[in-house]
C-alpha cells in the first residue's frame, strides 16, 4: 500500500489537490478519486510539481476525470502559492513551467498571487454564426479553449444543460470550456463558467474569466481592470499590452491518502 502526502488549495473556489513530486506514476483512477467529493478529498482537479531547468517548478493539471489538459489559470497561481510557502527565501516572481508554456506568477499588493496571461491564440479563428441563442458570442484560447457567450441573465441559464452542450458542439473537434457572461456595470461583469473535464460549473475558472474579459474587450472596446464576479467571489483581469488576472489564494488542508 503507497501513502500519497498531498495539500489542498482554492483559487476563488476553484480548488485543487496538489502533489509535490508524488513518488508513484498518478494514473487517472487516482486523480478521480483524489477529486470525488463524496470518496476523496474532492477538487476539481489535481496539480502535480515537478522540476524544469531555469523555473522554479513545473505543473501538470489533471481534470477530476482524469485527462491531463494543458493550463489551468486559477491552479498555476495555487501552484505558486504552494512554491512560496515551502520556498525559504521568498520570491516576487515564480516561473512555473506548463505544458506548453512559461507563466510569471506576481506577488500582488495584498500578498496573494497574480498571473500574466502569456498564451493567448485563436481569438475568433471559428465561425460562430450559427452559435446564435445568445446575443453575442466570442472564441478564444487562454491556454485552453474557451467559447464566450453574451446574456441578459447569466443566473437564470441551466449551466450544466447548455454548457454541455457547447463543450460537446462538434464545431469544437477536442471539445472547449463554456463561458457565459452578465455585463453588470462600467467595465464590470458577472460569469459563469462550464469546465470541460470537470463536466461542470466551477466557482471560478482564470483562464474561462481572461477569456470573458477579452470578449467584453472585443466587445465594447473595455481596456485596463476589469471586474469580474463569479461563485467564487470577485477577480480582476487588467487588458492592455499584457494580460494579467487576479484573485484570492486559499490553502485549505493538508493529508495522506493510502493506495
Amino acid at each position: 500500500m503507497a501513502t500519497l502526502s498531498f495539500v489542498k488549495y482554492s483559487g476563488n473556489g476553484n480548488d485543487f489537490v496538489i502533489l509535490d513530486h508524488p513518488p508513484i506514476d498518478i494514473a487517472p483512477s487516482v486523480v478521480r478519486r483524489l477529486c470525488d467529493r463524496h470518496f476523496g478529498v474532492g477538487a476539481d482537479g489535481v496539480l502535480i510539481l515537478g522540476t524544469a531547468p531555469e523555473h522554479d517548478g513545473s505543473m501538470r493539471i489533471i481534470n477530476a476525470d482524469g485527462g491531463e489538459v494543458e493550463m489551468c489559470g486559477n491552479g498555476v497561481r495555487c501552484l505558486a502559492s504552494f512554491i512560496d510557502t515551502k520556498s525559504q527565501v521568498k520570491k516576487d516572481t515564480y516561473r512555473i513551467k506548463t505544458m506548453n508554456a512559461t507563466y510569471e506568477v506576481k506577488r500582488t499588493s495584498n500578498g496573494s498571487f497574480g498571473i500574466e496571461m502569456s498564451e493567448i491564440k485563436d481569438k475568433n479563428s471559428l465561425d460562430l454564426k450559427t452559435l446564435n441563442e445568445f446575443e453575442k458570442s466570442f472564441y478564444v484560447n487562454t491556454g485552453v479553449p474557451h467559447l464566450v457567450f453574451l446574456s441578459n441573465d447569466v443566473k437564470k441559464i441551466d449551466i450544466k444543460n447548455r454548457g454541455s452542450f457547447y463543450r460537446h458542439h462538434p464545431l469544437f473537434l477536442n471539445g472547449t470550456n463554456v463561458n457565459f457572461v452578465q455585463v453588470t456595470g462600467d467595465k464590470k461583469a458577472y460569469v459563469r463558467t462550464y469546465e470541460r473535464g470537470v463536466e461542470d460549473e466551477t466557482f471560478s475558472c482564470g483562464t474561462g474569466l481572461t477569456a470573458s474579459a477579452l470578449a467584453l474587450s472585443h466587445w465594447f472596446d473595455w481596456s485596463g481592470a476589469i471586474q469580474l464576479q463569479n461563485l467564487g467571489g470577485n477577480q480582476t483581469v487588467e487588458v492592455g499590452n499584457s494580460i494579467f488576472y487576479s484573485g484570492e489564494v486559499t490553502f485549505c488542508f493538508k493529508g495522506e491518502l493510502h493506495l
